[in-house]
């Protein structure tokens, strides 16, 4: 028996309505998912140029201040010099 057997109700409207308002949400669903994506996505990429903005001001209007020097004393400054031991450094 090769035959297929036909629908009992034939076309159900209501079915074909119901399946079509569930691809649609589907759909609808899955497209909200895409958009909420790329916006986190574009407010990452707005939030790392602002740090990137900010860092850049801080280092290049940061220090316009004069530095203060320390004031010669007359005395030579003191240098220390450091070795490598076996335990680790020594400043000597």
């Amino acid at each position: 028996m090769t035959q297929t057997a036909p629908h009992p109700a034939g076309f159900d409207f209501a079915a074909a309505l119901r399946a079509g308002l569930a691809l649609f949400l589907q759909v609808m669903i899955g497209m909200m998912l895409v958009l909420t994506a790329g916006i986190v996505a574009v407010m990452t990429a707005i939030a790392g140029v602002l740090i990137g903005t900010a860092a850049l001001v801080m280092r290049f209007a940061g220090g316009r201040r004069a530095r203060r020097r320390t004031e010669d004393t007359g005395q030579e400054a003191m240098t220390l010099e450091a070795r490598r031991t076996p335990r680790g450094w020594t400043v000597e």
